[in-house]
């Protein structure tokens, strides 16, 4: 809720609830304000801008170009035409632009000097460090609000990080907070194309004790339709601890894995 809050995506009824809970004191708007202040921070990093001898090399390569072109039979109608299509209306103006952009960045890459090159390559990796860095820090964070930050901040990340995927699973199984754990779930989930990362979903499903994250697991595991799973799901459905009504929704789950 309060990540939808932040994207402006609240529907007014959960609107009302969302306002509801910051009356009472679950929410605390002071949090929410700087997590809205550091997704801001996340989303607005971008790559560094092309060198600026990028434009010169753009056009001295353009002017060799039209001189080894062949003269046109009609230039002026010629020219008129493509300046009707390339400016003549918004669309023409805009696809212009998005073309000689990416005819910019293509030279940037290409043409580009390999210091250009690798400094590129360094900055991004300092900005995956620096986001496992912070990510890491929220996780381990007292306050349940911070975890949920590190949480969502691992979403930005590569699904072939091996340190966010461990640090989610170290979330998933032991963290305190029953929204925390369901939120690294939720993250996870959408790795599953990954062997390694189904593997640990399966035998994450004993390690939980709270009845609505056994369940949110089994609702996956038949999304998934993970036969693997059945073997964990029986052992909770074995055990005494379990609540009768956990125990129905489990059997209903196991028998849709086919």
């Amino acid at each position: 809720m309060i990540t939808e809050y932040i994207d402006g995506t609240l529907s007014p009824e959960r609107e009302k609830e969302f306002q509801q809970y910051v009356q009472e004191g679950h929410i605390d708007m002071a949090e929410v304000d700087e997590m809205a202040k550091l997704q801001g921070i996340m989303l607005s990093s971008s790559a560094p801008a092309p060198s600026a001898a990028l434009k010169e090399n753009f056009y001295q390569m353009l002017n060799e170009a039209q001189l080894k072109q062949p003269q046109a039979k009609n230039p002026t109608s010629l020219l008129e035409r493509i300046n009707a299509s390339l400016f003549g209306n918004q669309y023409g103006r805009m696809a212009f632009g998005i073309g000689v952009l990416i005819i910019g960045l293509f030279l940037g890459s290409n043409l580009g000097s390999n210091s250009y090159k690798e400094e590129l390559t360094d900055l991004n990796g300092q900005m995956v460090e620096m986001r496992e860095m912070m990510m890491m820090a929220m996780l381990e964070r007292e306050s349940v609000s911070d975890r949920l930050k590190g949480v969502q901040m691992s979403s930005a990340l590569s699904s072939s990080n091996e340190k966010v995927i461990d640090a989610l699973f170290l979330t998933l199984n032991s963290d305190p907070s029953t929204n925390v754990r369901i939120a690294a779930l939720n993250t996870l989930a959408g790795y599953t194309s990954d062997p390694k990362v189904r593997e640990g979903l399966v035998n994450s499903i004993s390690k939980q004790k709270s009845p609505l994250m056994q369940v949110n697991l089994a609702e996956l595991m038949v999304k998934l339709q993970e036969t693997k799973a059945k073997d964990e799901l029986k052992s909770i459905l074995e055990s005494d601890q379990t609540p009768e009504d956990v125990k129905v929704t489990l059997r209903a789950s196991m028998e849709k894995i086919i």
